[in-house]
């Protein structure tokens, strides 16, 4: 069995490496040089998921045209470079390739999904796939549990792909619910960016249960508005996703909030780390679509203007306490 992976960051480094364990020929595309002869090399990636050895059946390039023989390609680049990159290998996809993509963001300029980024690229000629859930990449590299949801609209191509890429410690469950996998996954990373900021200040676990709860809140009626399944929230995308986000020291858009309530600036965080906070680039484009779909989003707006250095950290909070008095479960009869 083998593979293509497209991203050599800690995702698709994790899932590299747990697949070669598992016995899959890997072949992954770095966008540097560099980071593809440390993996050649001395079977390491320092940069991206340090303190992890990488099975010799492993090979990295720089190049693109492995793709012509990879039936199965795992598409695990930053959101915001996605349309880039396809753009530039899709004339080296292999025409039966299935496409799975791990990006958990919203494409700014055009506020479309990823996964709708990729066909429009590609002019629909590839199936593709979305796989997401709570996947800290430092646990899956190392075997540790972990499950997560393959979602998509073809219900056959989805259980053929769950039986090819579950492994003993990387349970698959499969949706149809694509819109909601993708909202789920990519505003959680804003909610994470708001628990940290809470955490940083100094606030306690009501506060972030709080945040939490409120947070999905707004993930679930902006999905909903656009289609989802209200229940996607409650799952492993949403729900899931999104309580490992916001409490795990591995999240790195949870520690952007604590940096931020800490008086760094959003570019010196960026330039700190070649890791990328993906909901630092979400939180505009999840605010507008709040605004197309005339959904109100508070958490959202609130963390953008922070990251816009409109308002302090401290006054935010404030800010959210003080609004209109609402009934809670309310959200769920206004879509």
């Amino acid at each position: 069995m083998h593979m293509g992976i497209i991203g050599a960051g800690g995702w698709g480094s994790a899932l590299a490496v747990s697949y070669a364990n598992a016995g899959w020929k890997v072949t992954i595309w770095a966008h540097n040089v560099e980071t593809a002869s440390e993996i050649n090399e001395r079977h390491t990636n320092c940069n991206y998921l340090p303190g992890v050895d990488f099975p010799h059946n492993i090979k990295a390039t720089a190049s693109f045209e492995f793709l012509q023989e990879e039936k199965i390609v795992l598409l695990m680049t930053p959101a915001q470079h996605i349309r880039s990159v396809v753009k530039e290998a899709k004339q080296f996809f292999n025409p039966e390739a299935v496409i799975v993509h791990g990006a958990k963001g919203i494409e700014r300029g055009s506020l479309k999904r990823i996964s709708e980024v990729i066909k429009e690229e590609t002019a629909g000629a590839f199936p593709v796939l979305v796989l997401s859930g709570p996947t800290h990449s430092e646990e899956v590299a190392r075997q540790m549990p972990t499950a997560c949801v393959l979602a998509g609209n073809n219900q056959l191509l989805l259980k053929e792909m769950q039986n090819q890429l579950m492994l003993p410690s990387f349970r698959i469950y499969t949706s149809e619910d694509a819109i909601g996998v993708e909202i789920g996954g990519s505003l959680k990373n804003v909610m994470a960016i708001a628990t940290g900021i809470a955490d940083g200040i100094g606030y306690g676990d009501n506060a972030k249960g709080a945040l939490v709860t409120r947070g999905l809140a707004e993930m679930a009626k902006l999905g909903v508005r656009m289609g989802a399944n209200p229940l996607t929230f409650a799952g492993l995308s949403g729900m899931g996703d999104l309580i490992a986000t916001c409490t795990s020291s591995h999240s790195r858009n949870r520690q952007a909030g604590i940096a931020l309530a800490q008086g760094k600036s959003l570019n010196d965080i960026q330039n700190s780390s070649k890791m990328v906070v993906e909901g630092a680039f979400t939180a505009s484009a999840a605010y507008k679509l709040g605004l197309k779909y005339e959904v109100e989003l508070p958490i959202v707006r609130e963390v953008v203007a922070v990251l816009e250095g409109l308002k302090s950290p401290a006054e935010i909070a404030g800010l959210l306490m003080t609004r209109e008095a609402q009934e809670e479960l309310n959200y769920l009869l206004q879509s």
